[in-house]
């Protein structure tokens, strides 16, 4: 210990002051790795419950996705098994039909995550497939799904190994369900194909959101894996129970968890990672995702290298600090009597500043009055603001009242000028001049009508004045009718607009033929104006009981669509056709179809995707809300066509939730 520094310690004032800047120095490194392990911890848990999170969202989307999947194949399923088949010949034949070949379509073709949908009979042979008709001849005999049918006792939905599919070569895992006759005997598979690289584009969007090195995996409940992203084919099918997924599901025994695992991936060959995974529910499904250490300690690295930047910086200070202490405290005695003198000052000064303080309160006080003034000012200019979007919510409303009403206004003017042309050019305003004349005529009449010259021509005068006036009762009549009519417009306008509104959620009573009549109205001076054909085929007395509101948004939808794609076109005549009935479902069934633009092949199976569009200034909204409502309604909406130029049909089908008796 040098001579200074034992000249600092025996002042007890000094040593005091060394003693507390090491205590806060101390204070300072403890607080920093203190500050650094909870950041890190926290930066973990954030991304636990962040996995934990995305696992139930995409486990709910594999959910929903295997459910529609599993609904097609039951129906498929249940279709066999309505017709009744006792033998391997007549399941070879039925399921062979073309009519079968178009059911299978109709089951399939509003889900872009089937892939193909086929019948096989007990040799592996497939019989009929959505791909084409009549099917080729392919065995899938060596098939997994195939093989465990032959063995398998129950009726349950297999899950298959993915594989490559050997018409187009993309990844696919099939969904079979055994097909007997009433005997328990087998006599073949009704299977869906679902595809692996639908599921991994989903995926491909969700990772973008994780960093690099990031994935998404689906898993059998075997821990086979179904499909990921990135998509690595050799690793598609493959049994991976050394995995992290697989000490969450089955070493720990949990439907769902978060694990830091210390193996490198393809991805992150020199990092760990951080590995979360969920059970489907109701379904024998795993989903996994996973994220690097250098994603999840990003943030933490960031902030660890400004903590311990706060840290030096702070030590720096507290050293400067303690300096300046040291040669302060060497001056404090010799500073005494001057602080007594500057004490003094301070008590002036303080004298003041209690003055200026009270001033300030003052000023502050008004501050704060005129503050809240302000804030009743904002919330009173909120109020309005909500009102003026409210009023102009209800002008947009009016305005399209107004329009269907200024149509309906054209055609009165137009039905009263012809009447007042048809009253002032009539030639029965001669009427009162031959009255007249017959008056002054009155004593002699009969000489007047056979030897005077003019009242020879009056008899022919009053028939063509008949003539004139059976001409002009025919137009006066029709121009009157179509007066009313349109008169009858105008009130029936604005109670059609008040009966498509219905109450959402809430089920009615409708009838069917009466809603597309309104839907229809809407658009009855588009369709004449642009020469559109409409026709309808509606079945008698059909009612169906649901939301109206729902319902309603569809039709309007589809006529709509229908309309844009007749003005676009260049096909003569324009026509519309709109079909209910009930179908062989024991529901209903409603069809529009138009000769307009058509829909191309490639399209057709993104057509209800969300945000798909093919209009130049479309948001792809339409279209998936209405399949989204169709689907709420435990329906389905679907679209056909030949392809471009050749027109399109759209079909809503809707089960029946209660038969109701129509009275007569």
């Amino acid at each position: 210990m040098n001579i200074r520094l034992r000249d600092i310690l025996k002042d007890g004032e000094n040593a005091l002051i060394l003693g507390v800047g090491a205590i806060l120095a101390l204070f300072i490194m403890t607080t920093a790795i203190i500050s650094a392990y909870s950041i890190r911890e926290n930066s973990r848990q954030d991304w636990t419950q962040q996995l934990e999170n995305l696992t139930l969202t995409i486990a709910e989307q594999a959910s929903q996705e295997l459910q529609v999947a599993n609904k097609a194949l039951d129906s498929i399923a249940l279709e066999i098994k309505n017709a009744k088949i006792d033998d391997e010949r007549q399941f070879r034949e039925f399921a062979g039909k073309e009519s079968q070949f178009t059911f299978l379509l109709h089951k399939t073709a509003s889900t872009p995550l089937i892939n193909v949908a086929a019948y096989v009979d007990k040799r592996g042979d497939i019989l009929n497939y959505t791909r084409a008709y009549p099917a080729p001849k392919i065995s899938i005999a060596d098939r997994d799904y195939f093989l465990i049918a032959q063995n398998n006792t129950t009726d349950e939905t297999f899950y298959s190994v993915p594989v490559q599919n050997r018409t187009d070569n993309t990844w696919v895992f099939y969904l079979s369900k055994k097909i007997t006759n009433r005997n328990g005997e087998l006599l073949g598979l009704a299977v869906i194909g679902i595809s692996a690289e639908v599921f991994s584009q989903f995926y491909q969007n969700v990772v973008s959101n994780l960093g690099a090195g990031a994935s998404i995996s689906l898993y059998r409940k075997d821990l086979t894996l179904m499909t990921r992203w990135p998509f690595i084919e050799g690793a598609i099918g493959q049994k991976k129970t050394d995995s992290p997924t697989a000490k969450i599901i089955n070493d720990l025994k949990l439907t769902n968890g978060v694990i830091q695992s210390a193996s490198n991936t393809v991805e992150q060959p020199e990092s760990g990672r951080m590995v979360a995974a969920r059970v489907v529910k109701n379904y024998p499904f795993v989903v996994s995702a996973e994220v690097s250490d250098s994603t999840v300690l990003k943030n933490w690295e960031n902030n660890e290298k400004w903590i311990w930047i706060s840290a030096a910086a702070s030590l720096i200070i507290l050293a400067l600090s303690i300096s300046l202490l040291l040669k302060a405290n060497r001056a404090v005695n010799k500073e005494l009597l001057e602080r007594i003198t500057a004490q003094r000052e301070l008590t002036k000064a303080h004298e003041k500043l209690e003055t200026r303080v009270k001033e300030r309160t003052v000023e502050l006080t008004k501050e704060i009055a005129d503050r809240k003034l302000a804030q009743e000012e904002l919330a009173r200019l909120n109020t309005y603001i909500a009102e003026v979007s409210h009023r102009a919510g209800m002008s947009e409303v009016a305005n399209s009242v107004i329009h269907n009403v200024g149509n309906a206004l054209n055609s009165i003017n137009v039905a009263v000028s012809t009447i007042n042309a048809e009253i002032k050019s009539s030639p029965l305003a001669t009427l009162p001049k031959i009255s007249e004349m017959l008056k002054q005529h009155s004593g002699n009449l009969s000489d007047f009508l056979s030897n005077d010259e003019k009242g020879q021509k009056l008899p022919k005068l009053i028939e063509l004045l008949s003539e004139q006036w059976q001409i002009e009762n025919v137009t006066l009549i029709s121009e009157t009718k179509q007066l009313k009519e349109s008169v009858e417009h105008i009130r029936e306008i604005v109670s059609r607009q008040q009966s498509l509104s219905g109450k959402m959620g809430i089920d009615e009573n409708i009838n069917i033929s009466d809603l597309i009549n309104n839907c229809l109205s809407f658009y009855v001076t588009n369709f004449k104006n642009a020469h559109i054909i409409v026709s309808m085929d509606n079945e008698p007395n059909l009612e169906w009981i649901g939301d109206r509101s729902k319902i309603t948004q569809i039709l309007l939808n589809l006529i709509m669509n229908a309309e844009e794609s007749l003005l676009a076109c260049q096909s003569q005549p324009k026509t519309l056709k709109i079909t209910s009935y009930n179908n062989k479902n024991d529901g209903i069934q409603i069809e529009v179809a138009d000769n307009g633009l058509g829909i191309e092949p490639a399209v057709l199976n993104k057509l209800f995707g969300y945000g798909f569009t093919t209009k130049p200034f479309g948001h792809g909204l339409g279209l998936h809300a209405s399949a989204i409502a169709a689907n709420e309604m435990e329906g389905t909406l679907q679209a056909f066509s030949a392809g471009k130029d050749k027109g399109a049909t759209f079909i809503l089908s809707l089960p029946r939730k209660v038969i109701t008796e129509t009275n007569a």
